[in-house]
């Protein structure tokens, strides 16, 4: 029995290898397929992990920011009204003075200029804010997923201070006196006794925009960077500037000075204008509203308008014809006060700053910025 045994494995020996082979090797390839698969899952649960944690970092990021930008956009609002002032203006005019027409034409300039400079230094600084908190964010995200302690509390509030050059120093100031020289040059040959619709008035901040977005050595959109942060040598004098404080106040002006932030900022700019008009427009209506009946019927007879059949007596705000020294006094009124966010409707540096903040291509610049440092 023994020799037939031996005789069918000789006979059948090749099947035997052939058969443990194909065996061992379905063996091995389930187990190293079994460890292959364990390791794309696992490799997909880190990736999972680490998105939502990136993911909660952000939006924490996100929410800082938010804060950070309307807790400054109060002293930036401060810094425009005190560069912007009209208080020592309007106490001369209460007390009548001979050169009230002069005095008026002051006022003119000031209330344009105080109202473009809310427009663009809102935008500015909203942008700003967002690549630095993002930048700085993605630091912070590498630090924590490598261990490492590369941003310490001194660095934090060195970049940080940054922008306080734009608030505290001579950022708002140059602006606001670039911006001063444009309304003089728009403004200068148009008289208060001019006669404006509210499409004339788009027509002139238009013109007012393409004049300052037209100085290419003082572009607030594609010279931000300017207004916004120290030189090199200022920063040099206030910080023991470190290399990586050094190359992150790089990076920040590399990223304010791309297409990116421009093309944002130009476009806020624009909106911001819109916006403008419309608060405008609104408060011409209220002042409409509270005219005396004989300057009511006046005003209809000048617009060519009549009264509608209806219990109110409805203006088509579009048609009105408001002289430019009645203009003035409703501009100045809307960028009187600084940011208040109870004061919204009739306050117009609180809503420039609020649609700023949840504009979504803001957004996108500072989501932008923080996949690219945190993913470094």
């Amino acid at each position: 029995m023994l020799s037939r045994l031996q005789d069918f494995l000789s006979r059948h020996r090749r099947k035997f290898i052939v058969t443990g082979a194909l065996v061992g090797g379905t063996i091995y390839a389930a187990r190293y397929a079994q460890r292959k698969l364990v390791e794309y899952q696992e490799k997909q649960a880190r990736e999972f992990f680490e998105r939502t944690r990136r993911m909660h970092h952000f939006e924490s990021t996100e929410r800082t920011c938010n804060q950070v930008i309307l807790g400054m956009g109060e002293e930036m609002c401060q810094a425009v009204l005190h560069e912007c002032s009209t208080d020592e203006l309007l106490e001369q005019l209460r007390q009548n003075p001979p050169n009230k027409l002069e005095l008026w034409e002051q006022m003119k300039i000031v209330a344009f200029t105080r109202l473009a400079t809310f427009v663009y230094a809102s935008s500015m600084l909203v942008i700003a804010l967002r690549v630095q908190l993002n930048l700085l964010g993605g630091y912070i995200y590498r630090d924590i997923m490598t261990e490492q302690r590369q941003i310490t509390d001194e660095l934090k509030q060195q970049y940080l201070s940054l922008i306080r050059h734009f608030i505290t120093h001579d950022g708002i100031r140059d602006l606001a006196r670039f911006i001063r020289s444009q309304v003089v040059e728009v403004l200068k040959s148009m008289p208060l006794s001019r006669q404006l619709t509210l499409a004339d008035t788009e027509q002139l901040f238009w013109s007012l925009q393409m004049a300052i977005n037209g100085d290419t050595r003082h572009d607030p959109n594609s010279k931000m960077s300017k207004y916004l942060l120290p030189d090199l040598t200022r920063l040099q004098e206030r910080f023991n500037c470190s290399p990586l404080l050094q190359q992150m106040y790089n990076e920040t002006l590399d990223l304010l000075e791309s297409e990116d932030c421009i093309g944002v900022c130009a476009h806020n700019v624009s909106r911001g204008f819109v916006l403008s008009c419309d608060a405008i427009a609104e408060s011409m209506g209220e002042t409409l509203q509270h005219l005396a009946p004989g300057e009511l019927q006046q005003q209809e007879s000048l617009n060519g308008q009549t009264k509608q059949s209806n219990n109110n007596n409805l203006f088509d705000v579009n048609k009105v014809l408001l002289a430019l020294a009645k203009l003035i006094p409703i501009i100045s009124g809307l960028t009187s006060h600084g940011y208040n966010s109870a004061a919204r409707p009739h306050n117009l540096p609180t809503q420039l700053l609020s649609f700023y903040v949840v504009s979504e291509k803001s957004k996108m610049v500072g989501a932008n910025v923080y996949e690219s440092f945190s993913s470094g």
